[in-house]
């Protein structure tokens, strides 16, 4: 099937052209979100806002593979529109929803298109990572690997910018930049512009002084400083961050002006690639070596691929941009539904989320798809209504239907009076988003978001047609999940084999799962605090929440993994949430006299920047590392144990390890074959000068030291808990072999 399935996708690229052809360039969902645009810039007029302050709208322009795409830039620009920044065949294009018909007329534009709704992925690493022994601070195992030089890029949101966390040891910020580029643009306002001239969306400060003023992004959430000081936090008692001295930029890619929080899902997905581009500016200007963490992803996409992010951010591995993404946390949801349709077939499903429900489905191959939606009685299994089919022919349909007094109704029309009078009779406080369209190669594609509260007694149910022996893939994100009624085959189940995120089908990023360091921690009130996610599960195995799978273009995921169970981090103490009074204070971990506080997360989102701030230290020891020898050190270093041979698709190439990889990296373990390739356990080290104390070996115990070379510096016996370099050794860093125990480095 996926010989078959590689083969159909070498047809696709060969028909794009002709395909493109065919298909509305400005699908039903774009449209939707243009009008919302200039809804939005109606009101604002009508309040008496200067024209400055009008929003324009946030795509994505696809072209013809041929295409030049220097020339449509021009183009784009003659007509009023202002590209920021172009990736393979793709423009990222701020404009006037005015003009998008004529960007849709230039030659070599096949399609444009809203961006993707995205999510974060949340639900003792230093020690299991082998970090401890590499950083300074706990322990000077190299003492020279903590980050320093290296720029690391969080593109999250809830940060806190004053926390200690960000701080070095005499209370300077190490933040270097903040980008946001949702934020609108006023007159008078700086560009962000890059070295080659492309202005940027959105703003950014770059001095302390600016960057405390801001405070935080969003003071409700904690996401991004947790995920910030996992990757390179200061070191405190409770924790500590992969990379402690590296420089960060934070990138917030929800932050909006007041007027604009309704469209943040239109554009999240525009702003993460916007600020791809920034921190990859940035650490060209300052010329360090970089990499980036993304705790986000989406099951928004077709999963093989051709989703125009997924090539996206494929394009930028390629061409060595160093990320490390997010595998996705459906690996415990019933979350996929794969099904070939036979003649007069369709695909019926419950569908269910925790956090409401964000469903898409795509076709294999170009045709029609149809779908309904019905109301499900709970207690009773039985479906109370079924709208008439939403159908992708003809250009397809996208519409917003709000109830209760949060959301009001973006679109409504006599065709779907049914569906907002049936669906209203079950939400009281929520928006639906229906889509239904075409891809750029003609395949159909549907969406159902339902956002706010769900219904008590009811599930929601869908029924999914298309062509004969054509094959259907439906996808759930954040908590959404297939289900069936038990003893019946009417309705079809998920699985979840293909749980991973969509902007993971690349194929060239290193895509990040997560296994469990340890079952549980001890809150700030001396109460045990387990993760329901780890029940059944022992200390060592694969996150049940961490997802996984082959994609659809045959790429296994994830790449590594790290721990992302029961993290220890920064929160942003502006969060009420892990305030000592708040919903979640049994997460915190600690509380400084000043009110910062420490707290514990759980996800992919946590193991995603431990791996960043293990290449943090890789890129510290040999910063002309490239993405590929990145990729080939996890490769030829990662740990395997008998939960990665047990269950390979869930680890990748197994366990990040970062002593192992800087061992890898540095040459030491080609020129000096007698090394141990692991650490000796309950060994520690100290270095004065030339003399090392090494507590936890026994007097007697043989010790070689070795220059990074492969030359014998010493050799002798430990006694009383250390031995001497010679007094002419010059300074540096040096691999010790302990007997039999392992190995570490030093540095003198």
């Amino acid at each position: 099937m996926k010989n078959i399935f590689k083969l159909w996708l070498l047809a696709a690229s060969l028909l794009t052209t002709s395909a493109m052809a065919q298909v509305s360039k400005i699908p039903a969902d774009t449209r939707l979100y243009l009008q919302k645009v200039e809804t939005s810039n109606n009101k604002a007029r009508s309040l008496g806002r200067t024209a400055v302050t009008q929003k324009e709208a946030k795509l994505f322009v696809s072209c013809a593979p041929d295409a030049d795409t220097k020339a449509i830039e021009t183009r784009l620009k003659a007509i009023g529109a202002h590209p920021q920044g172009t990736i393979g065949r793709y423009i990222m294009v701020s404009t006037p929803a005015s003009v998008v018909d004529q960007i849709a007329a230039i030659e070599g534009v096949t399609y444009i298109s809203k961006g993707p709704s995205v999510s974060q992925k949340t639900l003792v690493s230093r020690e299991v990572t082998g970090v401890s022994k590499v950083q300074a601070g706990t322990n000077p195992l190299p003492q020279a690997f903590t980050g320093k030089g290296v720029v690391v890029g969080i593109i999250d949101g809830g940060f806190d910018f004053s926390h200690p966390a960000f701080k070095d040891a005499e209370g300077n910020l190490r933040i270097k930049a903040y980008y946001t580029p949702g934020m609108t643009t006023k007159e008078g306002d700086t560009p962000v512009v890059t070295l080659d001239g492309t202005e940027l969306a959105g703003k950014v400060y770059t001095t302390p002084e600016d960057i405390l003023k801001e405070e935080s992004d969003n003071m409700n959430e904690s996401h991004g400083s947790h995920c910030a000081a996992t990757a390179a936090g200061a070191t405190f008692d409770c924790a500590g961050g992969m990379a402690p001295e590296a420089d960060l930029i934070l990138c917030a890619y929800t932050k909006t002006d007041k007027e604009d929080v309704g469209d943040q899902v239109y554009f999240m997905g525009y702003n993460v690639m916007q600020s791809i581009l920034y921190i990859r500016d940035y650490a060209k200007r300052v010329g360090k070596p970089y990499v980036i963490s993304m705790s986000l992803n989406s099951q928004e996409g077709p999963h093989d691929g051709t989703s125009f992010v997924s090539d996206m951010l494929n394009q930028m591995a390629l061409e060595g941009t160093n990320m490390t993404l997010a595998a996705s946390n459906e690996g415990g949801d019933d979350c996929y539904i794969n099904h070939t349709l036979a003649a007069n077939d369709t695909l019926h499903t419950i569908i269910n989320g925790r956090n409401g429900i964000q469903a898409s489905g795509f076709t294999r191959i170009p045709g029609e798809i149809s779908f309904q939606i019905g109301i499900c009685d709970k207690a009773t299994q039985t479906e109370l209504w079924r709208s008439e089919p939403l159908r992708s022919e003809n250009g397809g349909c996208s519409f917003n239907l709000g109830y209760g007094e949060t959301y009001a109704a973006e679109t409504s029309t006599d065709q779907y009076e049914d569906i907002k009078s049936h669906l209203g009779s079950v939400l009281t406080n929520a928006i639906t988003q229906f889509s239904v369209g075409k891809l750029e190669d003609g395949r159909s594609k549907m969406q159902y978001i339902v956002l706010g509260n769900m219904p008590e007694n009811h599930y929601f149910v869908l029924h999914i047609a298309c062509s004969e022996n054509n094959i259907v893939d439906l996808w759930g994100d954040n908590g959404t999940s297939y289900e069936a009624k038990e003893g019946s085959d009417y309705y079809t189940a998920g699985n979840s084999s293909i749980s991973l995120g969509d902007w993971c089908t690349g194929g060239n990023i290193i895509t990040v799962g997560s296994w469990v360091s340890k079952p549980s921690i001890t809150n700030i009130n001396s109460e045990t605090v387990s993760s329901n996610f780890e029940v059944g599960d022992g200390t060592g195995s694969y996150s049940p929440f961490s997802s996984y799978g082959t994609d659809l273009a045959g790429h296994n995921h994830p790449f590594v993994s790290t721990p992302g169970s029961l993290i220890i981090s920064a929160v942003n103490h502006y969060d009420p949430t892990f305030s000592l009074e708040g919903a979640q204070s049994n997460r915190v971990v600690e509380m400084a006299p000043d009110g910062y506080a420490w707290g514990v997360m759980s996800g992919t989102s946590m193991a995603t920047p431990t791996a960043a701030g293990i290449i943090a230290l890789w890129l510290q020891a040999k910063p002309t590392l490239t993405y590929e020898e990145i990729k080939e050190t996890i490769i030829a270093t990662s740990n395997t144990d008998e939960f990665t041979e047990a269950t390979p698709i869930r680890f990748g190439h197994g366990k990040m390890d970062a002593y192992k990889g800087l061992l890898h990296i540095l040459g030491i373990t080609t020129s000096i074959p007698a090394l141990s390739k692991h650490q000796p356990e309950g060994v520690t080290f100290r270095v004065n000068g030339g003399q090392i104390f090494i507590d936890g070996a026994e007097d007697g115990t043989p010790i070689h030291i070795y220059s990074i070379n492969g030359r014998l510096a010493a050799s002798a016996q430990l006694v009383n808990g250390s031995v001497c370099l010679p007094a002419d050794s010059p300074a540096g860093v040096y691999a010790v072999q302990v007997g039999n125990l392992g190995s570490t480095l030093i540095r003198k």
